[in-house]
Formats: C-alpha cells, sequence, structure tokens
C-alpha cells in the first residue's frame, strides 16, 4: 500500500508540475484532427503476487490518445490492457485501465507515468473471487515506422478479499514488454 501511494504521488505531482505551462484541452477527441494513435500489442513478462511465487504473465493491450482530457504538455495515453498468471494454486485474470501522461524523451521514444483501476478475478483453487484494483505504473515506448516495441511496470493494490486459506488478497507487481503495431 505505501508503494501504491508513494507511485501515485508522484505520477501526480509530475503531471502537474508540467502541465503548468499551457492550456489543458477538454474532450479534445471532438475536434476533426484528432488523431486516436492506437497501439495493439501483445504483452510478456514476470507477475510477483503476494502469497505465490512469481511467474510468466502474457496479455494483450491497447493503447491510444485520451479523447476526455489533454495536457498542455505531453500527451495522455489510455492503455487498455488484459493479463493472465497462472503459478502454484493462484490463477490471476486482470483488466486494467491505465492512463499515462506521456512525454517525448528522445526521438521516438516516449516516457508514460500514471494511475490506474482494474478488476481483478483470483481462482485459489477452491475458491474464486473478483477484487476492484488501483495500480501505478510507468512506460516507456519506441516506435520504429508502425512498429512498437515497450517495456512497461506496475504496481496492482486489491480490494483484500479472501482467495483462499490464508490468502488475502492478490496484490501483485507486473514488469511485462510488449511488441505491438501502430494503426
Amino acid at each position: 500500500m505505501k508503494t501504491f501511494r508513494i507511485l501515485v504521488i508522484a505520477a501526480a505531482l509530475g503531471s502537474a508540475a508540467t502541465a503548468q505551462a499551457g492550456e489543458w484541452k477538454f474532450l479534445p477527441g471532438l475536434d476533426k484532427n484528432f488523431e486516436h494513435g492506437f497501439v495493439a500489442s501483445v504483452t510478456g513478462g514476470i507477475m510477483d503476487p503476494q502469497h505465490v511465487s512469481s511467474g510468466g504473465a502474457w496479455g494483450l493491450e491497447l493503447a491510444m490518445n485520451c479523447d476526455l482530457l489533454q495536457t498542455p504538455t505531453g500527451v495522455i495515453r489510455t492503455k487498455l490492457s488484459v493479463n493472465k498468471f497462472d503459478k502454484g494454486g493462484l490463477d490471476l485474470t486482470t483488466v486494467e485501465l491505465n492512463p499515462r501522461w506521456t512525454v517525448p524523451i528522445a526521438k521516438d521514444l516516449t516516457l508514460g507515468v500514471g494511475p490506474g483501476i482494474g478488476w481483478v478475478k483470483a481462482d485459489g483453487g477452491a475458491r474464486t473471487v473478483d477484487m476492484f484494483a488501483r495500480q501505478a505504473g510507468a512506460d516507456l515506448d519506441y516506435r520504429i515506422g508502425q512498429l512498437n516495441l515497450g517495456l512497461g511496470a506496475r504496481w496492482q493494490d486489491t480490494v483484500n478479499k479472501t482467495v483462499s486459506a490464508g490468502r488475502e488478497g492478490a496484490d501483485n507487481w507486473l514488469v511485462q514488454a510488449k511488441v505491438g503495431i501502430a494503426f
């Protein structure tokens, strides 16, 4: 929980500090020149949930420019993802919505940070529970034409529910690589 708070505060301070210089745009998706910048990716990496050892996780992600709000500097990218983890008697499926305040840091290279929300389905063998989740994370994306290569990391804090005997909640870290196509 402490890690989650630190990441959220850092993301909020970073976006507030840089967004002071210009004008906020509300509903930019209504502009006829608005570009969604869709990127569809497959993901793979390591998830480290509480109660079991870390292991492989895979998923899918759809990223796009946010059509509800844009900051004066950088761009808000909305990342919708589904991830799957199954190890040590714990099967997790996550559905996540992660807005990222994204800025260029080099030619074709961007860094995005931000909070997120999610839904987690946890199956501990004897019981399956659905949990709300809040998260914070960061992404690094490199674009080569239509090819998008990325790295991402996020902390997910689940609302504690008994998953199985002795397992309360399913908080986890996820570090992943992404390969996607922009369209």
